[in-house]
Formats: structure tokens, sequence, C-alpha cells
């Protein structure tokens, strides 16, 4: 093994999970913020005074974009070392942000702490679909 090679390998890696650092935060932040105005849309912003069908207000947009973004500083260099690595940042984008956004809404009926939990499911269940998909496997009986 040469010192080229190795030195090659060891910053595609941490320039991959670098990116996959700014991906998160920047994805989480959106993802997040949109999961949190559905929330509120729902009636289920965990706010007082506010569980009702049609509440909106834009101080629930940063909350969002703060916490999605926290998460996902955690998350998308996690998701890089276990999936992404192997298929790719093209082929994990919309698959991980479909997956969060349904996770997320999906959550958000039972409220916000929920709907951070299931989004982050929803992302990593995406993920290795999209890459059980890439590499053959059949996936949930499908043909």
């Amino acid at each position: 093994m040469s010192k080229p090679y190795s030195f090659a390998k060891a910053s595609k890696t941490i320039g991959g999970a670098l990116l996959s650092l700014l991906l998160g935060i920047v994805g989480g932040s959106v993802c997040g913020a949109a999961i949190l105005v559905f929330g509120a849309f729902i009636g289920r912003s965990g706010t007082t005074g506010t569980e009702y069908i049609g509440y909106w207000d834009v101080a629930v947009v940063p909350v969002g974009l703060f916490y999605g973004g926290l998460f996902g500083a955690f998350v998308g260099p996690l998701a890089y070392a276990l999936v992404v690595r192997t298929i790719g940042f093209q082929k994990a984008i919309m698959p991980a942000f479909a997956g969060t956004i349904l996770g997320g809404f999906a959550g958000a009926v039972a409220g916000p702490p929920f709907a951070a939990l299931t989004g982050i499911c929803g992302f990593f269940i995406a993920l290795f679909w999209a890459k059980a998909k890439l590499s053959g496997v059949r996936v949930f009986g499908s043909h």
C-alpha cells in the first residue's frame, strides 16, 4: 500500500464526513421546519392554546430549523458511515428527504417529540431501502 493511496482514501473519507455533516445540518433544518409547521397545522404543536387545526405562527419555523439542524448534525455523519458511503450522496438525497418528511409527518400526529423520532427513523429506513434496492436485494416482497 503506497502513501498517496492511503492519503487519497483518508481525504475522501474525511471530505465525505464533512459533507454529510453539512448536508445533515441543512437538510435536517429544512425537514425539521417543515415537520414542525405541519404539526402546527394539524393542531399538534405541543404548545398550550394552539391545539386547533389550521394554527400557524412564524415562530415555529426557527424552532424547527434549530432542532432539525441539531439532529441532522448527529444523524448525517452516522448515516454516511453506515449507508451513504456505499451508495453515494446523489442516490441518497431524495430517499433521505422523502423518508424524513413522511416519517416526521406521520409522527407529528402524536406530537413534536414523536415527530422527531419518527422522522429520524424514516430517514434511516429510506436510506437502507435505497441501499437494498441498488444492490438488488428483495425488499418487502418486491419483485
